[in-house]
C-alpha cells in the first residue's frame, strides 16, 4: 500500500474509529452494525443461508437461491457429487503436489535437512523463512535462486508442498460450485487439526486432507473418526506412532528405535533430534492422542472421562504406527507394540488378546458416547448457528446424532431446518474468521486471483494461517478470539490493498463493479457497492462514515466525479466496516 492510502487509511481510523468501534459493539453484540429484524424475509433467508453454508455470496447468488428455494440449494449442496465443478478442477490441475502420493511427495520434495546438504554441496545457503507478511524483494530473489538450483538436482522445495496446499485451499473455496463440502471441509480439519510445519506432516498433511478430512466431511462420524485416528498425518502429529507397551520384546524394540533414528534424521520435528543413546531408550507408552481423542474429538473437556480413561485408551492404540514414515508413509499395527492385556473404558470391559480390535473397539464406544453426540452437535451449532447456540437446538441435533449413529449430513439437515437456524436473531450473529473474511471479499468483488503466497499472507497476518495452527485445538470459532483493535485494523488494511491491486496474483476490475452509474453522482456508486457487498444491509453509523469521506474528497474536484482513487477508498472501507466482518 503506498504512503498517501496508508496516511488515509490512518485518518479514517483516528477520526473515525471503525475498528474500535467494531470490536466494542461485537463483544457486546448490540448497537446499529446487527439490527435484528422481526421475522427473516425470503430474501434475508437466502442471504442468511449463503452467508452459513459458503464462503459468501457472489453477484446473482441470492436471487438464484430465492428463485431455487432454499431447500433445494441446500439439498444439491450436501450432494456435491451431483454438482458440476469442472471449472475449479481445471484451476487445480497445474498445482501439481495435491495429486502425489507421499512417497512421490517424499521423493520429489526431501525433507529440509536434505535439502540443505544438498545445496550446501554446491555452495548455496537456504534462505530463512521470513515471519508472516514480511516477505520482500530479496527473499523472493532467493527463494527463486534456491528453487532453480534445487530444480537443476532433481528436486522441489519442501515447503512448495505447503505453499501449494494452501493455495489449493483458498481456490477451492473462492470458485469451486461445492461450497457446502469446502465449508465442511474447513470445519472438519479445524477439528482434526495437524500442525503441517511439524516434521514429516510438511508431506502427510495433503494426503490427510485429500484422502481422509474429505471424503468424509457428510458421512458417518465413526468413520470419519477412524480414519483420523488410521491417519500418518495424525499419529506423527500426536506422537502415537511411537507409543509402544512397556512389554515390547526386546528384539523387537531395538528394531523399532533403529527404524525411529532413521525417520528422525529424514524427518525430524522442529525441536533437534536426539542422540543415537536417547533415541534407542524405549518410549513406552504416549498419552498424547488418547487425551486428545476424547478431550478434543469426540467427549469434550466435561464428557466424563478420567485420567484412567486415558491411560487405558493409550494402551488401545499401542502398535498403531507408520511404516515407512519418509516414504509410501502408511499405517501398520505392529502386534509386538501392542499391549495386548485386558483394558475398561469409560465403563467397558475390553478383553485381552483383542490386537488391534482394541483401538477400533475405543472409537466406536467414543463415537457412540451420548457426550460425543452433545459435543459435535454444539460444534457444529456454533460454527452455523451462534456463538452460544440454543441449549434446545444442540439437545434436538444430538438426538438425530444417535438415532442415525452419527450420520453428519442428516445432524446437519436437523440444524439447518431447525427454528433456531432461522430465528432473527441468529442472522448475521457471527464473525467471519480471517479465512472467510478475505475468500469472501474476492467472492463479493469478482476477483480473479491464483490464491498464492501473496494473498495467503494476509490471512496468517489476521491470525489464521492455513494449516499453520500449532495445537491440536485448531482455531477458534468466535468473535472473542478474533475482534480485537489490532486485527480488524489488518481487516481495514486488506481491504484497501484488495481494492488498490495491490496484492500480487489478485485482481479486482472495480470500473465493471460499478458499471452503468454515473459517477458523477456518489451516492449512487456508494448505494451499488453496498449492494454489491453487504446485499444492501448498511448501519446509519457506517454510511454516515463514508458520505462524509466522500464530501471531503469531492469538494476538491472539479468535475464533480468520482475517480478510481475514490472507488478504492469506498470499497477499502466498506470491506473494513463492521457490516462486512459479519454473516
Amino acid at each position: 500500500m503506498n504512503r498517501k492510502l496508508c496516511i488515509w487509511v490512518m485518518v479514517v481510523l483516528l477520526v473515525y474509529g471503525v475498528p474500535v468501534s467494531l470490536a466494542q459493539e461485537m463483544r457486546s453484540n448490540k448497537g446499529a452494525v446487527k439490527k435484528v429484524p422481526s421475522k427473516l424475509s425470503e430474501e434475508q433467508k437466502a442471504i442468511h443461508l449463503l452467508d452459513r453454508i459458503t464462503f459468501g455470496s457472489r453477484p446473482g447468488d441470492v436471487d438464484r437461491v430465492m428463485k431455487m428455494g432454499w431447500e433445494k440449494f441446500l439439498e444439491q449442496q450436501f450432494h456435491p457429487e451431483s454438482i458440476d465443478d469442472k471449472a475449479i478442477e481445471e484451476r487445480l490441475k497445474s498445482i501439481e503436489s495435491i495429486h502425489l502420493s507421499n512417497s512421490e511427495l517424499a521423493k520429489f520434495y526431501p525433507p529440509p535437512q536434505v535439502v540443505r546438504k544438498a545445496l550446501k554441496e554446491q555452495g548455496i545457503e537456504m534462505p530463512q523463512q521470513p515471519d508472516a507478511g514480511q516477505v520482500n524483494a530479496d527473499q523472493v530473489r532467493r527463494r527463486r535462486e534456491v528453487a532453480k538450483s534445487l530444480a537443476d538436482m532433481g528436486y522441489r522445495q519442501p515447503q512448495q508442498v505447503v505453499r501449494e496446499l494452501q493455495q489449493a485451499r483458498i481456490l477451492r473455496a473462492v470458485y469451486s460450485e461445492r461450497q457446502l463440502r469446502e465449508v465442511m471441509t474447513d470445519f472438519w480439519f479445524n477439528h482434526f487439526n495437524v500442525f503441517i510445519q511439524k516434521g514429516a506432516d510438511r508431506i502427510l498433511t495433503t494426503s490427510y486432507e485429500r484422502d481422509v478430512i474429505r471424503p468424509g466431511v457428510f458421512g458417518k462420524f465413526e468413520d470419519l473418526l477412524l480414519a483420523t485416528a488410521e491417519s500418518p498425518a495424525m499419529l506423527f502429529y500426536l506422537d502415537n506412532f511411537q507409543s509402544v507397551s512397556p512389554n515390547m520384546p526386546e528384539r523387537q524394540m531395538r528394531g523399532r528405535a533403529l527404524g525411529r533414528l532413521r525417520a528422525n534424521r529424514q524427518m525430524p520435528n522442529d525441536t533437534p533430534p536426539n542422540t543415537v543413546a536417547q533415541q534407542r531408550r524405549p518410549r513406552g507408552i504416549n498419552e498424547n492422542y488418547a487425551r486428545e481423542i476424547m478431550e478434543l474429538h469426540t467427549l469434550g473437556v466435561d464428557g466424563g472421562y478420567t485420567q484412567k480413561d486415558v491411560q487405558e485408551v493409550a494402551r488401545c492404540f499401542t502398535g498403531w504406527t507408520i511404516r515407512n514414515p519418509r516414504g509410501a508413509a502408511e499405517f501398520v499395527f505392529n502386534r509386538f507394540a501392542h499391549d495386548d492385556g485386558e483394558k475398561v473404558v469409560l465403563g467397558h470391559k475390553i478383553p485381552a488378546g483383542g490386537g488391534k480390535k482394541d483401538g477400533e473397539t475405543v472409537i466406536r464406544i467414543l463415537a457412540s458416547h451420548p457426550s460425543t453426540a452433545k459435543f459435535i452437535s454444539k460444534k457444529l451449532a456454533r460454527k452455523f448457528v451462534s456463538d452460544e447456540p440454543p441449549q434446545a437446538l444442540i439437545d434436538s441435533m444430538a438426538r438425530t446424532y444417535t438415532k442415525t449413529g452419527g450420520d453428519i449430513r442428516e445432524v446437519l439437515r436437523t440444524m439447518f431446518k431447525s427454528r433456531e437456524f432461522w430465528a432473527p436473531e441468529s442472522y448475521r450473529a457471527k464473525i467471519k474468521t480471517p479465512f472467510e473474511m478475505t475468500v469472501s471479499a474476492l467472492r463479493a468483488l469478482e476477483a480473479e486471483t491464483n490464491g498464492g503466497p501473496a494473498f495467503h499472507q494476509w490471512m496468517a497476518k489476521m491470525g489464521e494461517g492455513l494449516y499453520l495452527a500449532q495445537p491440536p485445538t485448531g482455531y477458534p470459532d468466535s468473535a472473542e478470539h478474533w475482534v480485537n483493535t489490532g486485527a480488524l485494523l489488518e481487516r481495514m488494511n486488506f481491504g484497501m490493498a484488495l481494492s488498490a491491486n495491490r496484492i500480487p496474483g489478485t485482481r479486482v476490475n472495480l470500473q465493471s463493479v460499478v458499471s452503468g452509474i454515473d459517477t458523477a453522482k456518489p451516492a449512487q456508486v456508494v448505494d451499488q457497492l453496498v449492494d454489491r457487498l453487504l446485499n444492501g444491509q448498511l448501519s446509519e453509523k457506517t454510511r454516515a462514515t463514508i458520505d462524509k469521506s466522500l464530501q471531503e474528497q469531492m469538494a476538491s474536484k472539479s468535475d464533480g466525479r468520482l475517480d478510481n482513487a475514490d472507488l478504492i477508498r469506498i470499497v477499502g472501507l466498506i470491506l473494513g466496516s463492521p457490516e462486512f466482518q459479519r454473516q
